[in-house]
């Protein structure tokens, strides 16, 4: 027989002492004829192979820093680079010696300061404690005969009898529990990594530190690969004129090798965040999405982005070709570096035209923008530019832009919603279409999320239509422009019956399918309150109308709901909720809702507990 039966551990080259360099420790797997070249200038993969970046923090220190790890023979093998040295458990040794390296190695550079010597930086080799990620989570977790035993009785499962119900408990743990699980799965493979690999996300952060960013690929491929969820968060690229020491070039050139198609990943749910400055930046990003496109099941896009140059010049991002086979949910979030655009500035974009075609088959489409509301609405008008009625299976939309501009697309759809959000504010001129736009969709609504804006609001009624499957409403209401004091009065109305002129809800003919109703405004100290328990009886003396137009008359419930949020105000220890003039009446409309102000109430008289 020939061959070796068991491969070298991996190793870890760790800083210990007096280095000053940004590198504290990273991981080298054992492959054979696998070299690591440390040092602080990248030159290419032919004379380096798999590089580390090494640097100082004091550019005043020379170390003469440079060493190769070789792993060949069931061994690692130290080589100082061209020109340096290194002490081995303090033997000197020059670049014409391999050394073999054994585990607990140390080693130690030469630092020196304008010729003169400055001490020693200390490095040490050690053997990787952990096989995977995984195990280094289950060492800090519960005491194993916890997991093992349930009431003094060993827990037992039969192999080939109840398999299948094993996996079925697995699946419904959370993520920490499921990776405990691992002490007393004696199929851990069979039973447990298909469950780890839908329930988790392989998030690829560089950390805030990181001198090498793209060794989690040379990680992932070596000891994990085929997870369908990823997070990839870019770190800052300098631009390949600033690129001194090759550190983004390096980067590049393992993002691709990563993402070759031979490879075969399948993923099928990606996630990309960075910094967009230049159009350098913009096509880097986007290669994941390009590479992984016949796969993409799901992506979302998180990125902040320079609009305007410094001359006020909008900048020009490549509009590339993109064309997605499988995609159903997309998300796209935005926000400006470096100044934004003045209201009148009117973006082109252009770049947003490819990804408004590439997902005109989607499910879900959902924009989020910090501040600025114009790179939204730029986006939603490119998705109305190329025909509303093309996005035949949009079923769910989570908008931020300008109200307007969201009515107007989802106006234009044929096809019914699902889920509808709008997480810019409405405004009082935005009512009546907004009223429109819920009448389209009434029928097939399961979930309702608005704001509304309450500066300068009149006494106004926001008409509801019924909505037979509605499960979810969620309301956000205040002030968002200036200042923090109520303004304005709001109530909710429902179609009355023909020949009746009242507008009250009754939810079995309004809301018969409402699971959840969450009403949402922040409290604020009023300037002219003594204390915040004023402020709480000054919200109530506005809004108590609002909450008055989702009960129903007396003597009739709503069972179905089971979630009931009011304001809160977490600065004080009165039950803001109890404060309302009619909250004597929430528990007996809303039977099976349960929250602790609720189920406290329930156990006392009604009316005695609660203010009116």
């Amino acid at each position: 027989m020939s061959g070796r039966l068991l491969q070298p551990p991996d190793a870890v080259f760790e800083s210990v002492l007096m280095t000053d360099c940004d590198l504290n420790s990273v991981i080298l797997p054992y492959r054979e004829r696998c070299r690591y070249t440390l040092g602080e200038k990248y030159v290419s993969w032919d004379t380096q192979s798999e590089f580390i970046f090494v640097k100082t923090k004091r550019p005043q220190w020379d170390w003469s820093f440079g060493l190769e790890i070789l792993c060949g023979h069931d061994a690692y093998w130290a080589k100082p680079v061209k020109g340096s040295f290194v002490f081995r458990n303090g033997i000197k040794y020059y670049d014409r010696v391999k050394i073999r390296l054994n585990f607990g190695d140390e080693l130690v550079f030469a630092k020196h300061r304008d010729g003169i010597s400055g001490g020693l930086a200390r490095f040490i080799f050690k053997r990787r404690e952990y096989a995977t990620n995984v195990d280094k989570s289950i060492k800090s977790g519960p005491d194993s005969d916890a997991i093992v035993r349930k009431n003094g009785a060993k827990v037992n499962f039969s192999p080939g009898e109840n398999q299948l119900i094993f996996s079925k408990i697995l699946s419904y743990l959370p993520f920490k529990s499921l990776k405990n699980a691992r002490l007393v799965c004696r199929h851990w493979d069979e039973h447990v990594s298909p469950i780890l690999r839908k329930k988790s996300v392989i998030n690829f952060y560089p950390g805030l530190k990181s001198a090498n960013p793209s060794l989690k690929f040379l990680q992932y491929v070596h000891e994990m690969q085929n997870w369908p969820r990823w997070k990839i968060s870019y770190p800052k690229l300098p631009t390949p004129l600033n690129d001194i020491s090759q550190r983004g070039a390096k980067y590049i050139l393992d993002l691709d090798w990563f993402l070759n198609p031979m490879r075969g990943h399948c993923v099928q749910s990606l996630s990309l965040f960075g910094d967009i400055y230049t159009n350098y930046d913009y096509k880097t990003y986007l290669k994941a999405a390009l590479r992984l496109k016949d796969t993409l099941e799901e992506l979302h896009l998180e990125f902040g982005i320079k609009i305007l140059g410094y001359n006020g010049i909008e900048e020009n991002y490549s509009e590339v070709s993109i064309n997605f086979k499988k995609l159903t949910k997309f998300s796209l979030a935005l926000n400006f570096l470096e100044g934004e655009p003045s209201p009148a500035t009117r973006l082109v974009a252009g770049w947003m035209k490819p990804w408004a075609d590439a997902v005109k088959d989607v499910e879900s489409i959902s924009t989020s923008v910090r501040c600025d509301t114009s790179l939204g609405s730029r986006f939603i008008q490119e998705l109305q530019n190329s025909g509303a009625n093309l996005y035949k299976n949009l079923k769910e939309v989570s908008l931020t832009c300008k109200p307007e501009d969201g009515i107007n697309f989802l106006t234009e759809l044929n096809n019914p919603l699902k889920k509808m959000t709008f997480t810019t504010p409405l405004e009082t001129r935005h009512f009546p279409d907004f009223e429109k736009l819920l009448k389209k969709f009434a029928s097939s609504l399961e979930l309702l999320s608005f704001r509304v804006d309450t500066d300068d609001l009149e006494p106004k009624v926001l008409n509801l239509p019924c909505l037979p499957d509605l499960k979810t409403l969620n309301f956000h209401f205040e002030e968002f422009s200036d200042g923090h004091f109520y303004a304005g009065c709001l109530r909710f109305a429902f179609p009355p019956l023909s020949g009746d002129h009242d507008v009250g809800i009754n939810y079995d003919r309004h809301l018969p399918s409402i699971r959840s109703i969450v009403i949402s405004p922040e409290f604020y100290e009023d300037e002219d309150a003594t204390d915040s328990e004023d402020d709480v009886n000054t919200f109530w003396d506005v809004y108590s109308d609002l909450i008055d137009s989702l009960l129903p008359k007396e003597g009739q419930t709503c069972k179905t709901l089971r979630n009931f949020e009011l304001p809160d105000f977490d600065d004080t220890d009165t039950k803001t909720e109890t404060r309302y003039r009619q909250a004597h009446r929430l528990p007996e409309v809303f039977p099976n809702v349960r929250n602790k102000w609720m189920d406290y109430g329930r156990c006392r008289s009604i009316k005695g507990f609660f203010s009116v």
